[in-house]
């Protein structure tokens, strides 16, 4: 066979699989960074829906809900002084630009079908 075939075909095969390797790391998070966030429903009857993912990554909260949810709102506040980031999605998912420092945080956010959580984490 020619080596240029072999080297194409090699190449080729590395490209098709390398972006299910990126999506799998990412989606696994199990990295030094990810720190999963259980996002706790206040009221005493919990709505039906599949509870969100919610976790922190590399500078970012991400809130990950079921396909029925069509809207998200969220805020994190850095617990020692109350400073606030805020963002909102009209999707299913939504990721926001948090601070990387060391500290104590608190993710809160309302969900389309009027459900709210709220979780913490520390960095």
């Amino acid at each position: 066979m020619n080596m240029k075939k072999v080297l194409k075909r090699t190449i080729a095969l590395i490209l098709a699989f390398l972006p299910c390797v990126t999506i799998n790391s990412f989606s696994v998070g199990d990295g030094p960074d990810h720190i999963p966030i259980n996002p706790t429903h206040p009221d005493v009857n919990p709505p039906r829906s599949i509870e969100p993912e919610c976790y922190y990554l590399d500078g970012y909260v991400y809130i990950i809900c079921e396909s029925s949810v069509t809207s998200i709102t969220a805020t994190v506040t850095r617990l020692s002084d109350n400073a606030q980031w805020s963002d909102s999605s009209t999707s299913n998912t939504l990721q926001i630009a948090v601070p990387t420092g060391s500290g104590s945080y608190r993710l809160t956010f309302s969900l389309s079908d009027g459900s709210s959580y709220y979780g913490d984490y520390t960095l």
